[in-house]
C-alpha cells in the first residue's frame, strides 16, 4: 500500500449513522444528510438490505464503522471477518472504514470495547497490526478513541499522544469521539483542550458527536448554542483542527429519522462560525 502522509480522503460535511429502520424512509425521503454511517456487522449476511445500501449509494456517500477489529487483542486478528469486510467494501465502495482502538475479550462478538493500555509494549503491538489491517483491505483505517475508566494506574503515554503515535506510526487515521473525549477528562482529570493539541490535525477524518442537546435555531446565522459540555469540546476541536466531517448519533434510543435530520441541523448551525472558511 502506498505510503501517505495524512489523510487524502475528502470532507463529506454532516452524517448521520444509517440504521436498518432508516433504509426505507431514506430512499422515500432523500433527505437533507450529507452522508451515511453503517455498522458493518449489520449488513454481512443481509442481501436484501445490501441492495437497498447499494441504492441509497447512488445518492449519499457510505462510510463503515465497524465494531469487531478488537485491534489491541493478544491473540490473532480475525482473518475470516476480515475477508468478509473487504467483500462489502467491494460492494458498495465507501469513503472509509473504520473500528476501535481497544480489545474486547475472547468470548465477545461485536461486545465490550475496552481501554488498552496506553503503554510502549501496546504501542509496539498495535503498529504492526493496523499496517496488516491496512494491507488486507488496501486503505487506511481510521480508530475510534474509547473512554477511558475512572480507576487504574495512570497510563505509562498519555492518550492523545498515544493515539497520534499509533496513527503516525502505522500511517492510520483518527475518528475522534467527543463524548468519548469528554467522559475522560472527566473520568481522569484530561484537560481537553490540550488532548486535542496533542493530536495531529491532517489525520483526524472524522469525528462522532451525541444527539443534539444544545439550542440553535438553523436561521441563526450567529450559529450561537446554549452552553453544553460536550458541545464545548466539539467547537473547541473545530477550532483547533478546522473542518472535520462530523456524525451525529444516539446509542440509547432509535429516534424517527425526521427528528435526526433535525439535529443534523442543529450540528450545521453550532459549527457554522467554525466553518466560516471552508
Amino acid at each position: 500500500m502506498k505510503q501517505a502522509t495524512g489523510s487524502a480522503m475528502p470532507y463529506l460535511g454532516f452524517g448521520l449513522r444509517l440504521r436498518k429502520e432508516y433504509l426505507t424512509p431514506v430512499l422515500r425521503q432523500v433527505p437533507a444528510v450529507d452522508w451515511f454511517e453503517i455498522i458493518p456487522e449489520n449488513y454481512l449476511d443481509d442481501a436484501a438490505s445490501i441492495d437497498r445500501l447499494l441504492q441509497i449509494r447512488q445518492h449519499y456517500p457510505l462510510v463503515l464503522h465497524g465494531m469487531s477489529l478488537a485491534i489491541g487483542s493478544p491473540w490473532p486478528l480475525d482473518l475470516t471477518y476480515l475477508d468478509r469486510l473487504q467483500t462489502l467494501l467491494a460492494q458498495i465502495d465507501p469513503a472509509w472504514v473504520s473500528d476501535h482502538l481497544c480489545w474486547s475479550g475472547a468470548d465477545d462478538v461485536q461486545g465490550n470495547l475496552l481501554p488498552l493500555p496506553y503503554s510502549h509494549d501496546m504501542l509496539e503491538h498495535l503498529v504492526p497490526r493496523i499496517q496488516q489491517v491496512q494491507e488486507i483491505l488496501g486503505r487506511q483505517i481510521l480508530l475510534e478513541n474509547v473512554p477511558m475508566d475512572q480507576i487504574g494506574e495512570e497510563p505509562e503515554i498519555p492518550e492523545a499522544e498515544f493515539i497520534a503515535e499509533v496513527a503516525e506510526r502505522s500511517d492510520s487515521l483518527i475518528l475522534l469521539d467527543i463524548a468519548n473525549l469528554h467522559a475522560s477528562g472527566i473520568n481522569r482529570g484530561i484537560d481537553t483542550d490540550a488532548y486535542l493539541e496533542r493530536l495531529p490535525a491532517k489525520r483526524v477524518q472524522q469525528i462522532h458527536l451525541a444527539g443534539a442537546v444544545a439550542l440553535c435555531e438553523p436561521e441563526n446565522d450567529k450559529g450561537d448554542v446554549e452552553s453544553d459540555p460536550v458541545w464545548d469540546v466539539y467547537t473547541r476541536t473545530l477550532d483547533l483542527l478546522g473542518p472535520v466531517s462530523t456524525m451525529i448519533e444516539r446509542v440509547d434510543t432509535i429516534p424517527s429519522l425526521d427528528e435526526l435530520v433535525q439535529e443534523l441541523a442543529i450540528a450545521r448551525c453550532a459549527a457554522r462560525t467554525f466553518l466560516s472558511s471552508d
